[in-house]
């Protein structure tokens, strides 16, 4: 589950060859080309975005890579050249994360890099829904209520594409894992985003939930306790690949792979799947919320 290296040291390269274009390139009023000028023409409201191209933490997606052509006025040797050093670079990249390295802690991209290869998931949330389980307008309206002071405009978006990205393993071709999803009925009644989001999200619980390999388990209100741990159980098809328990916090991932931590772990998990409601139980009442939340 080692990052790729290789990947990175070829988006450093590319980051260093832009750095440079950048550098000898020239405003029409003769000013040098400052990083601020290269993010508003690429619509970017801060340059956190292309200062992350140069220091090569990630690739340029198409149409930024079009508008840096055009706005640095790269001659045909140099678009030929860097447009080459980002296609094979970006090639080297065999996983989808590893654009995001860099962008986020290691230990979160190490957490996607097991979510890819396990073969059963099961997670455990409290008050908010699993990132698994998030649409896009539900991930923007919690990453920016909570971090919205400190995370950049572009640095939001970057957390909803990760989450988005993530979220196909719900729905690839082969290789799905199965997953199981354990959390609060005070996930489907507190609004993130305002009613039309909360909608959406709820809608989008109801589709996930219909899926053979997708089981959602709410924890009632009525339950004598509450659901109080985000924890991951990841299992995999190996037999020589031992699962692994991951606690999620906001400032990183803790992994536990010891036999004795993961079966504690393990006790843990099922005591929230007996506290929960059964599958259909649980798609029920998301139901009921929904329909209470649309006539409110």
């Amino acid at each position: 589950m080692a990052l790729n290296t290789a990947a990175m040291a070829a988006r450093k390269r590319f980051g260093q060859a832009l750095q440079a274009v950048r550098s000898a390139a020239r405003l029409p009023d003769g000013a040098p080309v400052q990083q601020r000028d290269v993010a508003k023409a690429l619509g970017h409201k801060s340059y956190n975005r292309i200062s992350q191209m140069e220091r090569g933490l990630t690739w340029p997606k198409d149409i930024e890579w079009d508008k840096l052509v055009k706005f640095l006025s790269m001659d045909v040797e140099t678009r030929v050249r860097l447009a080459t050093m980002r296609v094979e670079g970006m090639r080297i990249a065999e996983k989808w994360w590893t654009e995001f390295e860099g962008e986020f802690p290691d230990s979160l991209i190490q957490l996607v890099a097991y979510e890819d290869a396990a073969q059963r998931i099961t997670t455990c949330a409290a008050n908010v829904l699993p990132a698994l389980l998030q649409t896009e307008s539900y991930a923007r309206a919690l990453t920016s209520g909570i971090a919205g002071s400190v995370l950049t405009a572009d640095a939001v978006e970057r957390s909803v594409d990760l989450r988005r990205h993530r979220r196909r393993i719900l729905t690839r071709d082969s290789g799905t894992p199965t997953v199981e999803f354990i959390f609060s009925e005070a996930a489907l009644r507190q609004t993130a985003g305002g009613a039309t989001v909360m909608l959406e999200q709820l809608d989008s619980l109801i589709t996930d939930g219909s899926s053979r390999t997708v089981t959602l388990r709410v924890v009632p209100f009525s339950a004598p306790v509450p659901s109080m741990h985000i924890l991951h159980l990841l299992e995999f098809g190996g037999t020589d690949e031992k699962p692994i328990t991951v606690f999620d916090s906001m400032t990183g991932m803790t992994f536990q792979q010891r036999p004795r931590e993961v079966r504690e772990n393990r006790y843990y998990v099922e005591a929230m799947r007996k506290l929960a409601l059964p599958h259909l139980e649980s798609i029920a009442l998301i139901r009921t919320v929904k329909k209470e939340m649309s006539s409110a």
